[in-house]
């Protein structure tokens, strides 16, 4: 038996002011819960190989695949929020200022 409503019903159940998720069929998922994140769905092409290396990550750590992605980029970002970029001028200077390491001695 389908109980996906009809286009009309739908129509119907949306026009009611009175509508609560009580009224729609129990197999229609509910809204999210307020302390649930709303999450934004986005499409992204890996290479199978590379693929395959983040599933095993995933399994590996026991978590999703989408969670582990997740967690790179919040890390990434975080990284980025930290980052102080300097220029390649004064990279330079740093570097020249540097004394060589006797590695005979270290």
């Amino acid at each position: 038996m389908n109980t996906t409503p009809t286009p009309d019903q739908a129509r119907a159940l949306l026009a009611d002011p009175n509508l609560t998720w009580e009224d729609v069929p129990a197999d229609q998922a509910p809204p999210p819960a307020e302390s649930e994140a709303v999450m934004v769905v986005k499409s992204l092409r890996l290479p199978p190989e590379m693929d395959a290396q983040v599933q095993a990550e995933a399994d590996a750590r026991g978590v999703a695949w989408s969670e582990l992605i997740r967690n790179w980029i919040t890390s990434a970002l975080a990284d980025l929020a930290d980052d102080q970029p300097i220029s390649r001028a004064d990279a330079m200077r740093a570097l020249a200022s540097l004394h060589p390491v006797d590695r005979h001695t270290a």
